[in-house]
């Protein structure tokens, strides 16, 4: 019993020291942005009234990006740096192959929140993210580390598979400020708990091994 409880705390131990205790990086704001299927880094969130594409729901696909969406699906850009300054264009990577125009809300920080930019986009030559178009319009998003979504707002869907900001040219008041400030924080405060964490599981495998040692 000694040696079996010897080996699990050594496990303990190893994995604790092991472990990931820093979060992944911000993504820059200013370089692509681009989408895949760690839900880490991107949500892909459906509607709440149960609409689908074809019996599928909005899901990553790689040779589209998004992949079947409907309307009120959006997907969440997680984590995305907008540096001291903030962003004065967003360009987005859009494909469609419909014949009518589809349309987009972008939304800083909350899916509920105001769009703070729409597109309008017509036919680009097909759904793939090979027939895209990159799409540019003005923003107002304030410096710090926000979250990005963007929503689809007709029946029309289409494919979109990154985007990426224009830098301003000073800082950008808004009434998001006040979301900078907490939402910055975010990954150090987790990097610390990791920390804390590992630390606290060291010191319980170490008492075990010194209350082993004085049985």
């Amino acid at each position: 019993m000694k040696k079996i409880l010897v080996a699990l705390l050594t496990l303990v131990l190893v994995a604790t020291l092991v472990a990931p205790t820093f979060a992944a990086d911000p993504k820059n704001a200013f370089e692509n942005v681009v989408m895949n299927s760690n839900y880490d880094e991107f949500g892909y969130i459906t509607n709440e009234n149960g609409r689908d594409r074809n019996g599928k729901t909005i899901s990553f696909i790689p040779d589209y990006g998004c992949g079947n969406g409907a309307m009120g699906d959006a997907v969440q850009f997680k984590n995305i740096d907008f540096g001291k300054n903030g962003a004065k264009e967003m360009v987005l990577s859009f494909s469609y192959g419909g014949d009518k125009t589809t349309t987009v809300a972008v939304k800083l920080d909350a899916l509920d929140a105001e769009p703070i930019a729409t597109y309008a986009i017509t036919n680009t030559g097909g759904w793939e993210k090979t027939k895209a178009k990159e799409f540019t319009t003005a923003v107002k998003i304030p410096g710090g580390i926000h979250d990005v979504f963007v929503q689809f707002t007709n029946e029309e869907s289409g494919s979109f598979s990154y985007i990426r900001f224009v830098e301003a040219d000073a800082p950008v008041a808004g009434t998001t400020a006040a979301t900078t400030t907490t939402t910055a924080p975010t990954a150090p405060a987790t990097a610390d708990m990791g920390v804390i964490a590992s630390v606290a599981a060291i010191a319980t495998a170490a008492a075990g091994f010194v209350a082993l040692k004085k049985r």
